[in-house]
């Protein structure tokens, strides 16, 4: 067996070479120096947040119209709905215009590509993730730390924006709902109201309990008057010590009470006084417009306080998230690691250039000319 094919002869191959390899390594030490001496240090600063929970614009828990807990911190969707919001385009498009990333990258915005390359160059120093705590951070690279920590705030704040807009928005169209029905309902009651009005005046029902007890006693006090003057009478007029006035005066509120019990009992509508008849024939049409206004004075009060309740909760400005972690100002680079970019380097110089010499060794015999003639 040839050296070449054992660990032996592999040793002396790299001894062989071993000024080559050296040379190769310190070139290439050196190349990385010089490099990673030329660039930016980079810093990166970290906002920490938890999702907070919808249910802190919901204006039943708002007014302690419930039962139930609040809940200030959001659920696992409520996280991933952050974590979307904090990765859409919209923030992004926001962030580069608020930032001019443009001119910081030194990109093209005329250019057909830049766009692409500025959204590109972002996301590869921006990060959104889910910690161990189940909050969400955010980080942000730049060269100057005072800016990575201020892009940072204002990326955090721009979440929580979108967010917030997002629950106004169903505030608003839950709000335009109530006012559409809100408005109608109001029409009806005015309807309501004028339907009302005329079939009481028409019977002259405005009070149906308390007419109709009057009625009722009216109509009972006439006949029982009735029947005692008629009583009277038929002793009275017997008896010739009686005078005569005395005869007539009973006569008289015989006659008044028969036509008061008449007019109770008259059926004509033109009538100027409210009859029994007349009562009786609007009574059940006067009961259930009242009680048709009456509900529907009812539904609109609560229609109108739960309007007011939710415009007071779209008034009211409720975070979409609940800040743990203001980012800070950072103090030490995050990148690059010169050192490791070095030791890298020469690690990897070394191995490629074994493997260079390993494989130039095993096909010096060959002849290339051979192999490439005709």
């Amino acid at each position: 067996m040839e050296n070449r094919d054992n660990l032996l002869g592999v040793f002396q191959t790299v001894y062989r070479w071993r000024k080559t390899i050296r040379n190769v390594c310190v070139l290439a030490v050196a190349g990385s120096i010089v490099i990673s001496l030329f660039l930016n240090n980079y810093y990166q600063a970290t906002t920490i947040f938890y999702p907070a929970s919808p249910e802190l614009a919901n204006p039943e828990l708002m007014f302690g119209n419930t039962g139930q807990v609040t809940n200030y911190y959001g659920t696992d969707r409520d996280l991933d709905r952050l974590a979307e919001i904090a990765a859409s385009n919209e923030l992004e498009d926001f962030m580069v215009a608020h930032f001019n990333l443009y001119a910081q990258y030194d990109i093209d915005s005329t250019s057909k590509l830049g766009p692409h390359k500025v959204h590109k160059r972002f996301r590869a120093l921006y990060n959104v993730q889910k910690n161990k705590n189940d909050a969400v951070e955010l980080s942000i690279e730049d060269t100057d730390p005072k800016r990575a920590a201020e892009m940072a705030n204002t990326a955090r704040e721009k979440v929580n924006a979108i967010g917030q807009r997002l629950t106004k928005e169903s505030q608003a169209k839950l709000l335009a709902a109530f006012e559409d029905n809100i408005g109608r309902k109001k029409a009806e009651l005015e309807l309501l109201g004028d339907s009302l009005r005329r079939t009481q005046e028409f019977f002259g029902i405005y009070d149906p309990v308390s007419q109709g007890e009057q009625l009722s006693e009216q109509l009972s006090t006439a006949e029982s008057e009735i029947i005692r003057s008629r009583a009277k009478l038929d002793v009275l007029e017997k008896n010739p010590a009686i005078p005569r006035d005395t005869i007539a005066y009973i006569r008289a509120n015989l006659s008044a009470y028969e036509k008061q019990r008449q007019q109770l009992m008259s059926n004509n509508p033109d009538a100027d006084n409210i009859t029994i008849r007349r009562f009786n024939d609007g009574f059940a049409k006067v009961a259930v417009l009242q009680d048709l206004h009456f509900q529907s004075r009812k539904q609109l009060s609560y229609d109108l306080e739960r309007y007011n309740q939710i415009l007071a909760a779209y008034k009211t400005d409720i975070p979409a998230l609940l800040v743990v972690e203001e980012a800070e100002v950072p103090l030490i680079k995050s990148r690059p690691r010169r050192s490791l970019i070095v030791i890298g380097t020469a690690i990897a110089a070394f191995l490629f250039s074994i493997l260079a010499v390993l494989i130039a060794d095993a096909y010096k015999d060959i002849r290339w000319q051979d192999i490439t003639k005709d």
